[in-house]
């Protein structure tokens, strides 16, 4: 999965996280910034229990959980940011986002200015 991170581009990254950001609403990008910061806390958890200390693991994570989050409104952009963690979880390739419809983020999730947004 890290292989597969550090082989894209960081352009093609960039643009993709742009893509998201300009096909959602605030809200929308609320809860996918959510989305990636909570992949990233569990990604980072997981690789400190393991003794791991490649960054790109939980930067994987992070990029995949807000394509998930995004969804259909990412276009082709999702494949960019899924495609790492869809080498080993490969339920996750596009074919899935398009059946479901993307945006797969509850609408349970902190309201903006909660104790989660806040810096800790």
């Amino acid at each position: 999965m890290t292989r597969a991170w550090r082989r894209t581009h960081s352009r093609d990254r960039a643009e993709a996280w742009v893509q998201m950001h300009r096909g959602t609403i605030e809200q929308e990008r609320y809860r996918t910034m959510v989305a990636a910061s909570i992949a990233r806390q569990v990604a980072l958890s997981a690789a400190t229990t393991l003794h791991r200390t490649d960054w790109a693991f939980w930067a994987a994570a992070s990029d995949a959980a807000a394509a998930i989050a995004a969804g259909h409104r990412m276009g082709s952009h999702y494949d960019i940011l899924i495609s790492p963690l869809a080498a080993v979880m490969p339920s996750l390739a596009r074919s899935t986002a398009n059946a479901q419809g993307g945006g797969n983020i509850p609408d349970s999730l902190p309201e903006q200015g909660s104790a989660l947004s806040e810096p800790a």
